[in-house]
């Protein structure tokens, strides 16, 4: 359905913007699905001047015209039989955009046209394409197009929902926004001047089918006039994607737009019998509609039809034999109501979409037919002429009372869960047209407009007051929560995909697990692992606690492929561990883990079998520790009692152990029954996804300056950490050494025992300037002699 700006403000005095009402009515529960600004394309015209006017003198029907813009004297060449000298016109220079086709520079048999006079139809005015489009000798030349004539609006396209078929309108959606926006509700007045002529010596009524038709209502009007609707009222429909036809039928398409009840115009003389009857069709019965098709019925179908024929189906679309031509002077005027299940059972069947029926087959109401049959008569009469008769048929079996519905404060606060006033409630809902009754205690008392079949219930009446007092000012009292957190997401992924580079297999177990491994693998009694979660009814003592460390499955899982015949093993597990302490729940933690054992690399010929050791899995934690954005970590010593003395390392980052990794003590896989040597890892994902380490990465220059690479060699105690040698050289220089790399270590001849050889790489470099070998090896004396001062190092 379709809304105008301009439309709403005849009834309803908007100061807002295109793009605050879109936001508004949204917040009423109307949907804006589309906004289109209307005259956009009407902006790029110009009224123009003929000023010049002569034939073509190499085409007939041609003729060369010279135009004022307001600018300049342009030649255009046009081919309307009704271009003249001295007339104004709708002018559409070069570059300008009309629907799909770009107006260019042309040359015609030889003569250069500089632009286009443009008919209504090509402007989408009207489907007048006779001759281009005539304005008034007062029409002001340079003047765009759209501002003269007032056509520019903004129009948005809105989906009602099915419950509320008083939006179907613009007065009910204006009545929704004055509610909200507290401004008043202006109406139009349908005060009818009748004459002494009863209706009922021309015309009768039937409905034989009142359960289908709950109301039917007929007047009607002689010697009206058919011509041409006035401009306010082309503009209007324009506005809302309608095409006027004449102005009997423009009314009655003005008139459903405004309240959203369809109506509908019968030629009186094609009345047979003079009397309209109600009633189901006949199986088969054939129906020549407006569409210019004619279509079978079938006897469930409801048709308005007069003695002989049916002139309508109802709800759907008229009838080609009744219908408004230009010969018509008396009129009958039909506004209906069916029932919503037919009308969309008939319109579906038969695949006809009409506006009418968009609105029937939402339950609209009775009542409203009355009100629309008195305003599109004003309007015709005003427009049309003609002489109303007096009185009115109608059909109306099943009058109901107004329905009465109450509602409680107290209930409103505990839903809400926001406290409002009596009165504030009072006042929301009279806004909307709802009628106060009474108040009691706790209880506020309404009668339910006509209009809002959609009230039933005291729920209902709560969402009206939350709808009007905004969702958006209720408070927040929960935080908000992360569905996914994005980096980490990937990161997982990126872990797993090194993984399964370097080779590995990932293995899923069961979350339970033994406690027995646990000592196994000798972990003491105050370790936190200790902290298990006890399952109250396990399947067995080997599945009786939720996992606090992933190790020992995969211990398993390699023990059962050794035993098939499989030693090279390469496996990870990334799941959760849990610990809990007294009766808490259980803490979970993301821990990833994993195996190897037996050769490096397959067998290849050319190359002996280099079995797997510790700096192989050194180096696999290295690049996933990098992918995880983990930087300046420490390795020390472990102290885990399961690792092979001197061959586990932790892995410390701001004095918190973040992983582990080294080679299972075969006492401990003798347990398990495996002979091989296992070297395993542990990461606590979750320790390092709460530091925050994923941020956007940040741009940094290339160096303008070259590299200078030094080595340095020297002897140490091995006492010595390697962090703390590479802290201190780093220190000495911290504005010129950019990157230090240990790539060698040597222990054994010609070195003491406990003193081991190492060499370091160092990067020179300075963003300021080239450096110079005097001051490279300044600094590497400074170096030198730092490291004889605090390691007493030997330089080789």
């Amino acid at each position: 359905m379709k809304i105008s700006y301009n439309w709403l403000k005849r009834y309803i005095d908007l100061k807002l913007s295109s793009e605050e009402l879109k936001d508004k009515m949204t917040f009423t529960g109307i949907e804006v699905e589309a906004v289109e600004e209307l005259g956009k394309e009407l902006r790029q015209i110009k009224i123009a001047q003929v000023v010049k006017f002569e034939q073509h003198p190499n085409a007939e029907k041609l003729s060369i015209c010279q135009v004022d813009d307001g600018t300049e004297i342009k030649q255009v060449i046009c081919g309307s039989p009704n271009c003249k000298n001295n007339i104004k016109v709708a002018f559409a220079g070069i570059g300008t955009q009309l629907k799909d086709f770009k107006i260019k520079k042309a040359k015609l048999r030889g003569e250069v046209s500089f632009g286009m006079l443009c008919s209504e139809d090509e402007l989408g005015i009207s489907d007048d394409h006779d001759g281009i489009m005539i304005l008034p000798k007062d029409a002001p030349i340079g003047t765009d197009l759209a501002s003269y004539l007032g056509i520019e609006d903004t129009c948005y396209d809105v989906e009602i929902t099915p419950n509320r078929p008083d939006l179907l309108g613009i007065i009910g959606v204006a009545r929704d926004l004055s509610a909200l926006l507290k401004l008043p509700l202006t109406l139009p007045e349908s005060n009818l001047n009748e004459s002494n002529e009863p209706i009922e010596n021309y015309l009768s009524l039937e409905n034989k089918v009142s359960k289908l038709c709950t109301r039917y209502t007929a007047r009607m009007i002689k010697n009206v006039e058919i011509k041409e609707s006035p401009d306010w009222l082309k503009k209007q429909l324009i506005s809302v994607g309608l095409r006027p036809i004449n102005n009997v039928v423009d009314v009655t398409n003005y008139v459903m737009m405004e309240f959203g009840h369809p109506l509908h115009a019968f030629d009186y003389s094609l009345i047979n019998g003079k009397k309209i009857i109600v009633r189901n069709a006949k199986e088969n019965e054939k129906f020549p509609a407006l569409d210019e098709v004619t279509y079978k019925l079938k006897k469930d179908d409801i048709v308005i039809a007069d003695e002989e024929r049916a002139i309508a189906l109802a709800g759907v679309i008229g009838g080609e034999n009744s219908h408004i031509t230009s010969k018509t002077t008396d009129i009958v005027i039909e506004a209906a109501n069916f029932l919503y299940s037919s009308i969309r059972k008939t319109a579906g069947r038969m695949k006809i979409s009409t506006d009418s029926s968009y609105r029937f087959e939402r339950d609209i109401t009775d009542e409203v037919a009355e009100l629309t049959s008195m305003r599109a008569c004003k309007l015709i009469l005003d427009i049309a002429g003609g002489e109303l008769l007096k009185g009115k048929l109608d059909s109306f079996p099943s009058k109901k009372d107004l329905r009465k519905v109450s509602i409680r404060p107290s209930r409103v606060k505990k839903i809400l869960s926001i406290d409002i006033p009596s009165k504030q409630i009072i006042d929301y809902l009279t806004a909307l047209g709802i009628i106060f009754i009474k108040e009691a205690k706790d209880n506020l008392e309404f009668e339910i407009p006509y209009y809002r079949k959609d009230l039933t219930r005291e729920i209902d009446l709560i969402e009206e007051v939350i709808r009007l007092n905004g969702y958006n000012n209720v408070p927040t009292f929960l935080k908000s929560q992360n569905v996914m957190n994005i980096p980490v997401f990937y990161a997982r992924r990126k872990v797993e995909d090194i993984l399964i580079n370097y080779g590995f297999s990932e293995v899923i177990n069961w979350n339970f697990g033994d406690p027995n491994d646990l000592d196994k693998f000798n972990i003491n009694k105050d370790d936190r692992r200790r902290n298990f979660a006890e399952l109250k009814n396990p399947l067995g003592e080997s599945f009786s606690i939720m996992r606090s460390m992933l190790l020992p499955s995969l211990l398993k899982n390699a023990l059962y492929n050794i035993n098939h015949g499989q030693k090279n093993i390469r496996i990870f597990e990334l799941k959760k561990v849990f610990t809990r302490k007294d009766e808490k729940l259980a803490t979970e933690k993301l821990h990833l883990s994993g195996l190897l054992c037996g050769e490096l690399d397959p067998v290849y010929w050319k190359d002996k079998p280099k079995q797997i050791e510790f700096y192989d899995v050194k180096g696999i934690m290295e690049d996933i520790l990098a992918e995880l954005k983990v930087e300046n970590c420490e390795y020390q010593i472990s102290d885990e009692p399961f690792y092979q003395p001197g061959m586990g390392a932790t892995v410390v980052i701001d004095g918190k152990i973040i992983a582990s990794l080294g080679k299972i003590d075969p006492k401990i896989a003798a347990k398990y029954e495996v002979d091989i040597p296992i070297f395993v890892f542990d990461i606590d994902l979750d320790a390092i996804f709460a530091m925050d380490l994923f941020h956007d990465p940040v741009f940094e220059n290339i160096p303008k300056f070259p590299l200078v690479l030094r080595d340095i060699s020297f002897v140490i105690s091995k006492e010595y950490k390697y962090a703390d040698i590479i802290e201190t050289i780093q220190k000495v220089g911290r504005n010129s050494i950019s990157k230090i790399v240990l790539f060698d270590e040597f222990a054994g001849k010609n070195i003491k025992e406990g003193f081991h050889s190492l060499t370091f790489s160092l990067v020179f470099n300075s963003d300021t300037k080239t450096l110079t070998d005097e001051y490279i090896n300044n600094i590497l004396k400074k170096v030198i002699k730092k490291l004889k001062n605090s390691y007493n190092a030997e330089m080789r």
